[in-house]
């Protein structure tokens, strides 16, 4: 018989990663994940969108996540698993696409070893594969400072950043602020979607066979993982969060 999994949020005891000394401000971090993006593109993209949190001058302040998924790289096999695991809780399908978590698309398995690359991660890498995940970010949060409808809110019970499929209108612009690039455009719903840890039981974390995945007690992982592509802002809102940050 299976052990049964404490899925609990740890304690700080219990960090893989010890990131104290890597903390960075709420200013730098939108300075690194931002200023990028900001410019011509953002301007033509967001233009086209009516934001109602530009209109009023107001940002969304969510309060803190409980609990956030820490995936260590030195025990992940890239089974993949957790994606499967994900979307049909979720989804009722098995998709890697809707995957909350995002797997396969860190495995490269071109170049690597073949190509002499040895400590490029990945399959013909170094064998060390990361899994991308939302990182439950603190105020400012970037998706849901994004969403022109405020359609991005916390979690009654977890704290975790959800869409509320009654707001979404399906712009996918939330898509293009996450840093990590883990929030997904439904293309049969018209929704996003995103990572809301399974009401405090992340299904993901009970499906993977190494124990790769835990559920802790929220920590600031932004600087854990590299971004996967610029966070592109309103910058309009930018502007009004450069004031208390």
């Amino acid at each position: 018989m299976s052990q049964q999994l404490d899925l609990h949020p740890e304690t700080e005891g219990d960090v893989v990663v010890d990131l104290a000394s890597g903390k960075v401000s709420r200013r730098g971090f939108m300075t690194l994940t931002g200023a990028a993006a900001l410019g011509t593109f953002a301007n033509s993209f967001f233009g086209q969108v009516p934001f109602l949190n530009a209109l009023t001058g107001a940002v969304p302040i969510l309060s803190d996540s409980k609990g956030v998924l820490l995936h260590d790289v030195s025990r992940c096999v890239g089974c993949r698993r957790c994606e499967l695991a994900c979307t049909e809780f979720n989804d009722g399908a098995a998709s890697s696409y809707l995957a909350r978590i995002k797997v396969g698309r860190n495995l490269a398995y071109t170049g690597g070893a073949n190509s002499g690359a040895i400590n490029v991660p990945g399959k013909y890498g170094n064998f060390r594969i990361q899994a991308d995940t939302c990182k439950q970010c603190p105020h400012p949060v970037p998706c849901a400072t994004a969403c022109p409808h405020d359609a991005i809110v916390a979690d009654a019970k977890t704290g975790a950043r959800r869409v509320d499929e009654e707001k979404c209108i399906g712009c996918g612009l939330c898509t293009r602020a996450c840093p990590w690039a883990v929030i997904t455009l439904n293309t049969a719903t018209k929704k996003a979607s995103k990572c809301t840890l399974c009401d405090g039981s992340p299904e993901c974390a009970r499906a993977c066979p190494t124990g790769a995945l835990k559920y802790v007690s929220w920590r600031d992982l932004r600087l854990s993982t590299p971004v996967v592509q610029p966070s592109v802002m309103p910058p309009t809102s930018t502007v009004v969060c450069a004031d208390c940050h």
